[in-house]
């Protein structure tokens, strides 16, 4: 069995690691913490325009990718300090989108994610969560 932890780096996608936890120790579970950052290509249709490859975009790109490596790494850490195993994963892309193509080639049982990462949001879940439960084919615990 296989869970991925899904974290933006917010505190409510460590609360949601937390919370899954149990599930991954009851099924002595391979877990994976999994954090997805916009790809160059999603900046820039997001900004509206083409921008060259430059030595700018490149450090944007560089500090993107350590930055949702830090997120993984830090749920990693919080699934380890629980006594399980954990390794941090990346992609670039779309949220959600990146989230079921890694749910659906990894062979995992279980996605774990958090209701919203915005506090203040007035839904009850985010955008990406709604998205990930219309179309995961496998069980998504939401906290």
């Amino acid at each position: 069995m296989k869970i991925l932890f899904c974290t933006g780096g917010s505190k409510r996608s460590e609360e949601a690691i937390r919370a899954g936890i149990p599930l991954a120790k009851k099924l002595n579970a391979e877990t994976i913490v999994f954090s997805v950052g916009p790809s160059f290509a999603l900046v820039d249709k997001m900004l509206g325009a083409e921008f060259r490859r430059s030595e700018v975009t490149v450090d944007t790109d560089r500090s993107v990718r350590k930055t949702i490596l830090d997120y993984a790494k830090r749920g990693a850490d919080i699934v380890k300090e629980a006594g399980v195993t954990a390794v941090a994963k990346i992609a670039l892309g779309e949220v959600a989108e990146e989230i079921l193509k890694e749910a659906d080639k990894g062979g995992y049982g279980f996605i774990v994610v958090a209701a919203k990462g915005k506090p203040g949001d007035r839904h009850l879940l985010g955008s990406n969560t709604r998205k990930i439960l219309a179309k995961s084919t496998i069980p998504v615990y939401v906290v």
